[in-house]
């Protein structure tokens, strides 16, 4: 029996295809490869996912197709989207005010220009004529590849999308064929009939979009003076969202060549003032004046966007022409010098918004920061003295009914209000009692969402079902979103999960914020 029993396990054996093969090192790696393989299919299926951003709407925070353009005059750069030039590929610099035509893919001569590949690389072009373009010119012609982000499929398995989260979805109305009479359309759900034949054989096609949510199921949403409103209440962006929804307005970094408009409104006291490098830089001797000195930005602050370009301003693929709304949620920032200290002497920091009249006060001796508003006392905070041998940052925010004072960019001042309509939106800076040297001066706005309601009703509030999100996108005048579309609420079903990097280009990546505190 045994012996029978050691024949038949050589026979089992007899059925390999000869000894054991060696494991060698190119098996090795093709296995380890494809188990990455796996693992990364496995991965972007359930857990994490690379998208492409196709489109500005969620610009500057994550832009599409684009070119990087440098304005030639004050040195400033910014991204404009695919094709918001014109012909002649004229642009504005938002910064100055610039406007010249060196961002198409023509030179100033009209010829065509054939770029030496990749473009983004060697930022070359030889015209028809055999000139060739390097340089700034070159580069600022350039189209430069969409942003990719990563985004977390896993986390919405756990929780709710929160408000004021970067979240993708797909959009609730499909692109739709049907195999029965060919007809071809869109409809609001993939349970939809052809409308032509009643059959339900249709191939359905879904878009992914990006936007921001705003709205919460059940809530109802307004959007007033550019802020978000739910249930008629206020709804503040917490401080980490509203570090990224800062706008460039001006930066004195950038100081223009050739001052196209006026900057700084230094009237009336402007025998005071001492205008360095051009006014860059300035000077002022506030020592003995009765009261704050104060100088201003002199142009209005709108909702521009630098991304759209002038070509695009009131076009047919906007909601609105950009720049139409004057803001009065702002933020200046500057880096100031007290080099002498004596008694009363202090910063000066005042937005104007609406009916309120900020006045913010740094002390130089370090005996605290003061809050006005129509020359009232408002709100106090500690800070310490300002040093007389460098130079520190002073910012004064103001946003969602909240002020805001920093020092080296510490909170040392917050307070919250009630907003009132009224005709103020201006900034401005200045100093009492002290002289003070301001080598930086830089503005930013903070986002402006309009009120453009296209779903066939003259409501200003939307109203969302128990199982819906409001959403919009941060680049308002171009966004197509929740206040575009037939049915403004997007369903809980159709997000695909919330977006927390961009990877690429390696020069803009960032996370994106979350709101830690749910509401």
């Amino acid at each position: 029996m045994s012996k029978r029993h050691g024949q038949g396990s050589a026979g089992q054996g007899a059925f390999r295809s000869g000894p054991p093969r060696e494991q060698t090192p190119l098996r090795d790696n093709l296995e380890s490869i494809a188990l990455a393989i796996l693992l990364v299919l496995c991965v972007r299926q359930v857990v994490v996912e690379a998208f492409r951003i196709r489109h500005g709407s969620m610009a500057p925070t994550l832009v599409g197709e684009h070119q990087e353009i440098r304005c030639p005059n004050c040195g400033w750069s910014f991204e404009t989207g695919r094709g918001m030039v014109n012909r002649r590929g004229e642009v504005e610099c938002l910064n100055c005010g610039w406007q010249w035509p060196g961002a198409g893919r023509a030179d100033e001569l009209g010829l065509r220009l054939q770029f030496r590949s990749p473009e983004w690389l060697w930022n070359s072009a030889r015209g028809e004529d055999g000139r060739v373009i390097t340089g700034t010119a070159a580069a600022n012609r350039v189209m430069r590849g969409a942003a990719r982000i990563f985004v977390n499929k896993f986390v919405y398995q756990f929780r709710e999308p929160r408000r004021w989260e970067v979240t993708v979805f797909v959009y609730p109305r499909y692109d739709a064929r049907c195999r029965e009479c060919d007809w071809r359309g869109r409809v609001d759900s993939l349970d939809a009939l052809c409308p032509e034949c009643g059959s339900r054989q249709l191939e359905l096609r879904s878009r992914n979009f990006i936007k921001r949510v705003v709205g919460l199921p059940g809530e109802t949403v307004e959007l007033v003076d550019g802020d978000v409103y739910v249930n008629g209440a206020l709804a503040r962006k917490p401080p980490r969202v509203q570090s990224q929804l800062w706008f460039h307005v001006f930066d004195s970094l950038f100081w223009p060549e050739q001052e196209v408009r006026q900057v700084w409104d230094l009237s009336p006291h402007a025998d005071r003032w001492e205008r360095r490098d051009g006014g860059a830089r300035l000077s002022l001797d506030a020592t003995g004046a009765d009261g704050p000195v104060l100088a201003a930005y002199a142009q209005p602050i709108t909702d521009n966007y630098a991304y759209d370009g002038p070509g695009l301003q009131g076009g047919e693929r906007t909601l609105y022409p950009a720049g139409r709304n004057t803001v009065g949620d702002c933020r200046i920032r500057a880096q100031v010098r007290v080099p002498e200290q004596q008694e009363g002497a202090g910063v000066v920091l005042a937005i104007e918004d609406g009916a309120h009249r900020f006045l913010c006060v740094f002390a130089a001796d370090g005996s605290g920061v003061e809050l006005y508003d129509r020359g009232e006392f408002v709100a106090s905070g500690t800070a310490a003295a300002l040093p007389a041998d460098r130079a520190v940052w002073v910012a004064l925010e103001n946003y969602d009914d909240r002020v805001v004072a920093r020092l080296d960019g510490q909170d040392v001042l917050t307070y919250e209000y009630q907003g009132e309509p009224g005709p103020g939106h201006r900034v401005r800076f200045g100093g009492g009692n002290a002289r003070v040297e301001w080598d930086r001066i830089a503005i930013d706005r903070d986002v402006y969402y309009a009120n453009v309601r296209r779903d066939g009703t003259d409501s200003p509030v939307y109203e969302l079902g128990p199982d819906e999100y409001f959403v919009l996108g941060d680049n308002s005048p171009a966004s197509s979103d929740s206040r575009s579309w037939r049915q403004p609420g997007i369903p809980r079903d159709n997000f695909i999960g919330r977006a927390f990097l961009v990877f690429w280009p390696v020069h803009q990546m960032q996370w994106l914020v979350t709101n830690r505190e749910p509401d």
